[in-house]
């Protein structure tokens, strides 16, 4: 798998902190490692937030269930390892 520096929590500051500390707030609760490596790019990186929570949280009349198991479905299919 290839190395991605990110920027860690205890390092991040304004638009990066803000994100990291959504990110914290929101279930599950941790930095997801998709965000931490668009992490170098601060605007990427709350596009990237805003996007996925637009996509997981609007209202659709798909559950949010449903939505993490065709999440779970694309990955397999594109072979993500996480």
């Amino acid at each position: 798998m290839a190395y991605v520096k990110a920027v860690p929590y205890e390092e991040a500051k304004g638009q990066i902190k803000e994100v990291y500390d959504e990110l914290l707030q929101a279930p599950p609760g941790v930095i997801g490692n998709v965000y931490a490596a668009s992490s170098l790019r601060p605007h990427l990186l709350k596009t990237l937030w805003v996007h996925n929570r637009c996509v997981m949280e609007s209202d659709s009349g798909v559950s949010p269930a449903e939505r993490q198991m065709i999440a779970t479905v694309v990955s397999a299919i594109n072979k993500c390892q996480y």
